[in-house]
C-alpha cells in the first residue's frame, strides 16, 4: 500500500480509506498546505483520488481551496451536498429555491472576500418587499451559508449578522381562516352538487382534521370501514423538480388512526363506487386496496395545489365566503372546541406533538367568543 494512503475505521465500524498530501507552505501566512481526503470505500478509489491531486501538485495545477477566489454562488455548491443528506426531500426542494429566487440572485456573484454589511442589507430590504412573511428564512439560510463559510475557513465574518431586519407590521387583522359551523354545512353542501370529489376531499378534511398531504397520500387499504377508522401513516410531498412523493409523516404523533362519524363512512362508499365507474370509463382498473382515494385522471398523485384550485372554484360559483384548504383543518379544532372536546383530545386527533400549537389555533378560535365567555361568566355569579 502506498504510505500516504491510510485505511481506518468509522465510528460504526466500517472499513474506509484517506490520504494526506504535503503540498508546500502558504507564502503570505506560512501555514502548511496539505491536501486532506477521506471516505473512500476502497484502495482502489482512494489512489485514483490521490493520483489525480498528485498530478496536479506537480505540474503546479494545484490551487489551494482558500488561495481560489470564489463567490457565494461557489460556496453554495459546497454546502448544498452536504444540506441535502441532512434534511428531507420536501425541505431541500423549498430550500433550493429560496436560493435560487432570492438569496443567489441577489449575491451569488459577488466575491467571497469582498461581502459587506450594506450589500447583505441591500438584499434584505429588497427581500422584505417581495416577501415581508417569509424573507426572515431567507436570511437565516444566507446566515448558515456563510457560517459553513467561516467553518471551512473561506471567510472571516458573517456580515449577515450585522443586518437591520426591517420591521414586520404586526397583523392585527383578526384570524378568521375558519368556518363556523352553518358556514360549514353550506359549503359542503354547494361543494357536493359541484363535484362529489371535491366534496369528498373537503369533507375529510373537516370531519377529521387532518392535513392536506395526509389526505392526498390515502389509499383505499388506510379506510376500515367495519371498524370506521382512517390510519394516517403517510404525507404526500413535493420534491425535486416538483417530483410528487409518498414521505413519512411530520412528527411520530402525526402518525395516527382516525375514528369517524357514519355518514363520513357512508360518503366514502359511495365515492369509491364512483370512482370505480369513473376510472372504468378512462380505462383504468380501480379495484384495488392500494389505489390512491383522490387519484388523478391517470390513476396517480392530485399535485398538491389541486385543492386550492376546488376551493376557490366552489367559494366563486356560490358567492361563498373563502377560506384557505389549510383552514378547514382549523375548522375541525374550532368545532372540537365547541363541542367541548379537551385540548388534550384535540391534540391527540389533530397529530399535534406540542400542545402549544393546539393551544395557538384555540386562541385564533375563540377569539370571537370572548363576550360570550365574560357573559357566561356574569351569568353563573348571578345564580
Amino acid at each position: 500500500m502506498n504510505n500516504d494512503i491510510k485505511k481506518y475505521t468509522t465510528s460504526n465500524g466500517k472499513t474506509r480509506y484517506k490520504f494526506l498530501i504535503y503540498v508546500g507552505r502558504d507564502e503570505a501566512t506560512g501555514n502548511t498546505i496539505q491536501i486532506k481526503k477521506q471516505g473512500f470505500k476502497t484502495e482502489k478509489e482512494a489512489m485514483e483520488c490521490y493520483l489525480n491531486y498528485k498530478l496536479k501538485v506537480v505540474k503546479g495545477e494545484y490551487v489551494p481551496v482558500t488561495q481560489r477566489k470564489l463567490r457565494l454562488k461557489d460556496l453554495y455548491k459546497m454546502w448544498v451536498k452536504l444540506y441535502k443528506r441532512t434534511v428531507q426531500e420536501s425541505t431541500f426542494a423549498s430550500t433550493e429555491k429560496i436560493f435560487k429566487n432570492h438569496i443567489l440572485k441577489d449575491l451569488g456573484n459577488i466575491y467571497l472576500n469582498k461581502l459587506t454589511v450594506a450589500q447583505c442589507q441591500k438584499a434584505v430590504e429588497l427581500w422584505f418587499k417581495q416577501a415581508p412573511k417569509t424573507f426572515k428564512r431567507f436570511v437565516f439560510y444566507a446566515s448558515k451559508l456563510i457560517n459553513y463559510g467561516i467553518t471551512m475557513e473561506l471567510m472571516k465574518k458573517n456580515p449577515m449578522k450585522k443586518v437591520i431586519l426591517p420591521k414586520v407590521e404586526r397583523d392585527n387583522k383578526k384570524f378568521d381562516n375558519f368556518y363556523s359551523k352553518e358556514e360549514l354545512n353550506t359549503f359542503l353542501r354547494d361543494a357536493k352538487q359541484y363535484n362529489f370529489r371535491y366534496f369528498m376531499f373537503f369533507r375529510l378534511l373537516a370531519y377529521s382534521g387532518m392535513r392536506k398531504g395526509e389526505c392526498l397520500a390515502l389509499k383505499w387499504s388506510d379506510i376500515d370501514f367495519k371498524r370506521n377508522t382512517i390510519d394516517i401513516n403517510k404525507s404526500l410531498a413535493s420534491g425535486e423538480n416538483n417530483r410528487l412523493y409518498l414521505s413519512p409523516c411530520k412528527t411520530k404523533s402525526s402518525v395516527r388512526t382516525l375514528d369517524m362519524d357514519d355518514a363520513t363512512m357512508e360518503y366514502l362508499k359511495e365515492w369509491r363506487l364512483k370512482q370505480q365507474r369513473e376510472m372504468f370509463k378512462l380505462g383504468i382498473n380501480f379495484l384495488s386496496n392500494d389505489n390512491l382515494i383522490f387519484a388523478n385522471s391517470k390513476g396517480t398523485y392530485t399535485v398538491l395545489s389541486k385543492p386550492q384550485r376546488w376551493d376557490n372554484a366552489i367559494c366563486k360559483k356560490y358567492g361563498l365566503r373563502h377560506i384557505k384548504v389549510h383552514g378547514f383543518r382549523h375548522t375541525h379544532a374550532s368545532l372540537l372546541f365547541d363541542a367541548g372536546v379537551s385540548m388534550k383530545d384535540v391534540k391527540e386527533r389533530l397529530g399535534h406533538s406540542d400542545i402549544t400549537t393546539t393551544m395557538n389555533i384555540y386562541t385564533h378560535v375563540t377569539e370571537n367568543k370572548a363576550k360570550e365567555t365574560a357573559n357566561s361568566f356574569a351569568k353563573f355569579m348571578q345564580s
